[in-house]
Formats: structure tokens, sequence, C-alpha cells
């Protein structure tokens, strides 16, 4: 059945990395414009399979606009600033040089911005620099986290909010001094606990350890228990899939039903450098 999944793309190459999700997906020169039934094509296996990789690409600034603005509005980090690149607020420069992460590191668990009414669908990374097998990104698939608990705890869950905001990334981002001091946020969100997909219509869980702060309508302790919970449930090793960057790699990732790590392995002397585009997404329900 998988296998006549992967048949029916027309225009692409479609071959899944693992269980959990990813796919590396060939036959296309992103630095070109695509056509409609392609642009179709890479929506659908996006969808099916949550992670996308194309190997070998180069692209302009422009190029990769063009390729985010496929999924949604291309949209600027909402409160990180000073690691554009000129003319292109919209490019965050993700580096490590020098033994130093500029703009921070991402060695916790995390959906990107869900401390916002409306989070980001998703992100592109463009890799321009890496040493392979180093620094790798994982991906944990919530889709597959909810549907491994059991019934009475969907139903509970199903019920509950969480908030979010942006207190810890101020302090994270703040703790380096080469960076741009963060000093407004906004006020905290509040989203479900679970989340529905708005295009798969399936169930995510949506709550992680940098953003989310509480549970609505329970005890201080019992929210702190339960959140402990799904934090450790929600990175089981079955729902993982681990991508190991290579330069070129294009990778576009769902912030609505993953979440995200970049493994702290980097060498004092390595040069990673991503570029980094943002489509714009809807707010949870």
């Amino acid at each position: 059945m998988a296998q006549a999944v992967m048949d029916a793309y027309k225009r692409i190459k479609v071959e899944k990395s693992c269980g959990a999700g990813g796919a590396v997906i060939s036959g296309l020169d992103l630095s070109q414009p695509l056509e409609d039934d392609a642009i179709a094509e890479i929506k659908r296996a996006f969808l099916d399979h949550c992670v996308i990789v194309f190997r070998g690409q180069d692209l302009s600034p422009e190029r990769q606009m063009a390729f985010t603005r496929i999924f949604g509005k291309v949209e600027q980090h909402p409160v990180v600033r000073g690691f554009e690149i000129e003319g292109y607020p919209e490019i965050m420069v993700i580096e490590h040089k020098a033994g130093v992460f500029y703009n921070g590191k991402n060695d916790i668990w995390h959906s990107d911005v869900t401390f916002s009414e409306t989070p980001p669908l998703g992100s592109v990374l463009h890799c321009r620099a890496a040493w392979e097998g180093f620094s790798d990104t994982m991906f944990s698939n919530q889709y597959l986290a909810y549907e491994a608990l059991s019934e009475p705890l969907k139903r509970m869950l199903g019920g509950l909010q969480a908030e979010h905001d942006a207190q810890l990334l101020r302090r994270r981002m703040n703790a380096y001094e080469h960076n741009n001091q963060i000093s407004e946020i906004p006020k905290p969100a509040i989203h479900p606990v679970v989340r529905t997909h708005p295009e798969t219509g399936r169930k995510a869980l949506y709550v992680n350890p940098i953003y989310t702060t509480r549970l609505l309508g329970v005890s201080e302790e019992e929210s702190k228990f339960l959140l402990e919970f799904l934090y450790q449930h929600a990175v089981r090793p079955d729902f993982i899939y681990r991508h190991r960057w290579r330069p070129g790699d294009v990778t576009m990732f769902d912030n609505r039903c993953l979440l995200h790590y970049v493994v702290p392995d980097h060498p004092q002397d390595m040069h990673r450098l991503m570029h980094r585009t943002t489509a714009s997404g809807d707010r949870p329900y």
C-alpha cells in the first residue's frame, strides 16, 4: 500500500525516510520556477510526511522566498532581530562559527513561536554549510504521540487548554552577549493541548517545554505533572525522524504537528550555516 502511494506521484520521486515521517524528494530544481502540478505534489508530500527534504539545491534569497510562498505568506520572526539577510528581513540567518552559536541554540524540544496567536505553518531551512553527522535536527511526530495515548487520557486532554509564553525564549536569547537583546514580547497565547491539523484533520499534541507554561483549569501541581509526562511521551524514539544535514539541503517541516531539536554535538571549530524562512499559519483549534 505504501508503494502504491509513492507510485501515485508523477512529477516527483518521494522516498520515505523512516516510520516516524520525513521523505526525500528528487526530480526538481528549486532554483527554477515550479509548475502547478509539481507544486501540488510537493504540498501533498508535505502533508503525507511532515518533513520533506530536497538534496543538492542552491537557492538565491528570491527563490527561497518563492518556494516558501507555496505554503503561505512569508513572515519575519515576531521578536528575534538582527540576523536577517540584508534586503530580506524574512530570511533568518542561523549560524555557528568560531565556537559561537549566533542567535542562540535550539537544543530544547519545541514548536516554533507557539506564543503567537497564529503560530507558523512551518519553516524552510536551506543548509549553506555543515559538517555531515554533526548538529543533526530531530523531528518528533505529534500525530503519533497523540495516537499512542490511552482513550481516557485523550478525552481528558481534548478538553484542556495551555498557556504559551515567550519569556524563556527571551531569557535564552539575552544570555548571549552577541545577540540583539529582546526587550518586548507579546502577551501569552492560549491554545488547545490537542490540536486539529487544518489540512489533514488529524489530531496532534500541541505543548512544548520552551513555550508552554501551564495548563488551564487544573492546579499548579497537576499542570506540572501532566506537562512533564507529555514532554517525555512526545519524544519517544519511535516518533522521531533524525535529519543528517548536508550542504545544499532544503528542508521544509510542518510546525503544526512536529516538535524539533538540534543535537548539540558540534565541534567548536565547526561552521554551520542555515537560511530560514517561515510560512504564516492559522489559529490552532
